[in-house]
């Protein structure tokens, strides 16, 4: 494999680790608020559930910046490198969204017409979350890169 194959795979890894970490952090903070809520109590949050949310954020966004750059290096090497078109890929980001809204909304009644609020965050909604999200995030790398001014060299003519 190229050496930019092996970039964009470790790419792949640290940010789904980084989104993990995210969703992990943000579904805790969801099922903490909401035990909280039943109990008329403020919530209380530990510092290690802080300290996950943001290195998600800086390891997925760590990620996605070095995507872009080694897919708009690529690029500016081999620019006829043929691409998926614009509409297919802005229909998987589109769907990816949809999803995710919709799990978010089923999850959220679902919490609601529970008995007792969960400790834990549900391993298989997370992973819903992280698969939703790869479906928006994914494809935005070559959009984005198609139509950033400085990734692309200028054709003339």
């Amino acid at each position: 494999m190229s050496r930019m194959a092996w970039r964009l795979f470790a790419d792949a890894v640290v940010g789904v680790t980084g989104l993990v970490m995210l969703f992990w952090a943000l579904e805790t903070v969801y099922l903490v608020s909401a035990e909280a809520t039943r109990e008329g109590i403020e919530a209380s949050l530990e510092t290690s559930t802080y300290v996950l949310l943001f290195l998600g954020l800086i390891l997925g966004a760590s990620a996605m910046y070095d995507a872009l750059r080694q897919w708009s290096i690529h690029l500016r090497f081999h620019p006829r490198e043929s691409q998926a078109p614009a509409w297919l890929l802005t229909i998987v980001i589109v769907l990816g969204a949809v999803a995710l809204l919709v799990g978010l909304v089923v999850h959220t009644a679902y919490v609601a017409d529970l008995a007792t609020v969960p400790a834990r965050p549900s391993q298989g909604y997370v992973l819903f979350q992280v698969t939703a999200a790869l479906f928006m995030l994914v494809p935005l790398v070559p959009l984005s890169v198609r139509w950033a001014p400085g990734y692309r060299r200028a054709r003339l003519g």
